[in-house]
């Protein structure tokens, strides 16, 4: 093989090569960060469950989960 050959054959599979690896890191920062916004938004949505039913208990409102 002379150096022409192999200019071309990585040319040709190194870029779309290097363009797998790279989407493949995005992709998992995304869900690394993804799962972050879920998880402070299940602690958000916990933290208000809370609140409400302090809520309704100062009130003396039945709710739902007063009858399970």
């Amino acid at each position: 093989m002379d150096a022409s050959a192999i200019t071309q054959i990585i040319s040709s599979v190194g870029f779309p090569i290097a363009a797998c690896l790279i989407c493949f890191w995005y992709v998992n920062k995304l869900t690394e960060a993804h799962k972050e916004e879920v998880n402070r938004l299940t602690e958000a949505l916990n933290n208000n469950t809370l609140v409400m039913q302090k809520l309704c208990d100062k009130l003396g409102v039945q709710t739902d989960a007063d009858n399970l």
